[in-house]
């Protein structure tokens, strides 16, 4: 259960991104809300309380001062911690239509959680110019692009920033790892090119990063092959070896496990959108 307030923007025109919908939710401790392959992108940011949420089968605690991205195409589940006494509140933006090329314009597309950030009152411009002008549908729409492209902009800002403090020895980690997109991974590979036991590695990784090594470049590959299945006409074999995967039985199993459904079956419901 939630309540808080709901604003729409209705479009008659055709745009590549749209926003039709923002607010603010106010969580009751047994609010839950699951999209098992979402039309939507959904960006939040927590103003009180603390909840959780699944991005496919990744879980994280959003708490006050955190953004959070559920990106499109991905099964969705948030919840609210059943056992706080306030709400857990957040504002939000639903994005519809090509919101995977805006998060991957701000190297985003695998950020689903960006802890402690300053950005409330980016947030609060769309709702603030709802209460004041009262804009008609065509300029809501350009100020909420607007706004929204802004908030990507500071997170990835952000990010670098953050980034460029982490120890120097898993900046060059992930700096490894972001180039393995379209190459095999392997653990023995990377232990020869760090001289470290791949335990260890994997040990420093997730304090630092929040998530292990396979994690994190599985992560990467599986939202690599959403926008090939969505943008291109190449065959699932195909993907499967562009993206590191020498046998497309195996790559399609891990989409689905990782997504909740098949690489054939997650196209056509991007394609029949």
């Amino acid at each position: 259960m939630k309540h808080g307030d709901l604003y729409f923007n209705p479009l008659d025109i055709e745009v590549p991104m749209h926003i039709p919908m923002f607010g603010i939710n106010y969580c009751h401790s047994d609010y839950r809300n699951i999209r098992k392959n979402s039309e939507i992108t959904v960006v939040a940011y927590v103003l009180n309380g603390q909840g959780s949420i699944q991005v496919d089968s990744l879980c994280y605690s959003p708490k006050q001062g955190d953004v959070f991205i559920l990106p499109k195409g991905s099964y969705h589940e948030v919840s609210a911690d059943p056992n706080q006494q306030q709400y857990w509140t957040y504002l939000w933006y639903n994005l519809r239509g090509n919101s995977l090329r805006l998060l991957e314009t701000f190297r985003l597309q695998s950020t689903i959680l960006v802890p402690d950030v300053p950005l409330e009152p980016l947030f609060r411009k769309s709702f603030e110019l709802m209460q004041n002008e009262k804009p008609d549908n065509e300029q809501l729409h350009i100020q909420l692009l607007m706004n929204c492209t802004e908030i990507m902009a500071h997170l990835a800002n952000i990010l670098e920033k953050r980034k460029s403090i982490l120890p120097f020895r898993i900046q060059q980690m992930k700096q490894y790892l972001d180039r393995q997109d379209l190459e095999s991974f392997h653990s023995s590979r990377m232990s020869r090119h760090f001289a470290m036991s791949f335990k260890q590695m994997n040990r420093l990784f997730k304090q630092e990063i929040g998530t292990t090594v396979y994690d994190y470049i599985m992560i990467k590959k599986i939202n690599t092959a959403k926008l090939l299945l969505m943008d291109t006409d190449l065959s699932v074999s195909e993907i499967a070896y562009r993206i590191g995967y020498s046998e497309p039985h195996y790559f399609s199993n891990l989409f689905k496990k990782k997504t909740g459904f098949s690489p054939t079956d997650y196209r056509k419901s991007m394609t029949t959108e």
